[in-house]
């Protein structure tokens, strides 16, 4: 059975023309993983979402993973664990942004863990190919989505 949610402003039936209040459309995207056949979110947009304002390559930084045979229980101290970074300052250490200055820590073909220390923001960043938890240790942090801010 469908479980429904209203935030904001929707029209009466799903799929139809949703006027903005100057009189445009709103545009329409339903987003769920498994299409119209598993649970999903109706949303609507003041411009299209698939439209690109610009794009520009990222390489990532080494993805290389190490087999953990034997398994054996590991404990991580993530403030030291990657050398060079200890003789910069706390500064040096936060100007990177949290996307960027990601550094892989745990993976597998199914997930990937990384770390990043930084203040700074990440503006203009969509990840399409996964899902991501984030995780603030320390501070505060606004997680804007196309949900709204987290």
């Amino acid at each position: 059975m469908a479980f429904y949610r209203q935030v904001g402003s929707v029209p009466l039936k799903r799929h139809t023309q949703h006027r903005r209040p100057d009189g445009g459309l709103y545009s329409e995207e339903l987003m769920g993983e498994e299409g119209f056949s598993s649970d999903s979110s109706l949303l609507y947009h003041r411009g299209i979402p698939s439209a690109l304002v610009d794009a520009r390559p990222w390489e990532l930084p080494d993805q290389t993973l190490t087999a953990n045979t034997p398994l054996v229980p590991r404990h991580l101290k993530l403030h030291d664990l990657f050398p060079g970074e200890e003789t910069m300052s706390s500064q040096e250490r936060r100007a990177v942004d949290p996307v960027t200055g990601r550094r892989l820590v745990l993976g597998n073909a199914d997930v990937r863990i990384s770390y990043a220390v930084s203040s700074l923001t990440s503006p203009y960043y969509r990840n399409a190919t996964g899902d991501e938890c984030v995780y603030v240790e320390r501070g505060t942090a606004t997680v804007e989505t196309v949900f709204g801010a987290l």
